[in-house]
């Protein structure tokens, strides 16, 4: 199985298997063998919703995400969006291009993130309004 068959399979498997997420679309568009585009949307089950969408390519053995974003809301209200666009206010942020927007404006650094450490996040939280 090419490396890139396996990330799209742990994608999947994550979302499936966490109990807290009510309904999700996900879907997989193949651009090459070596490339995909996977966008969705997750809804939790306190109303909440996680839009998503990586770009990905696979060179070798290692993966690349090249775009992401995780933007994360309940109704109209942002509660974060992890993302990787060049965005010009992150710009002297150590962690550029790789940054995460905060309510009610601001942007701080972050790690590049992946869809295990946002639905860990969005759990802790929801752990935490309980």
């Amino acid at each position: 199985m090419s490396k890139l068959n396996e990330y799209i399979r742990h994608f999947e498997n994550t979302i499936q298997s966490s109990p807290l997420i009510g309904t999700y679309e996900l879907h997989i568009d193949r651009k090459t063998e070596d490339i995909v585009y996977i966008n969705g949307k997750i809804g939790f089950s306190d109303g909440s919703t996680l839009d998503f969408k990586e770009f990905v390519t696979a060179v070798g053995n290692e993966i690349d995400k090249y775009k992401y974003a995780y933007n994360y809301r309940k109704h109209d209200n942002l509660i974060f969006r992890y993302d990787n666009a060049p965005d010009p206010r992150a710009r002297n942020l150590p962690s550029f291009p790789h940054h995460v927007h905060l309510p009610p404006d601001s942007i701080a650094e972050s790690l590049s993130k992946n869809i295990n450490d946002i639905l860990n996040d969005i759990e802790d939280r929801m752990i935490r309004a309980v």
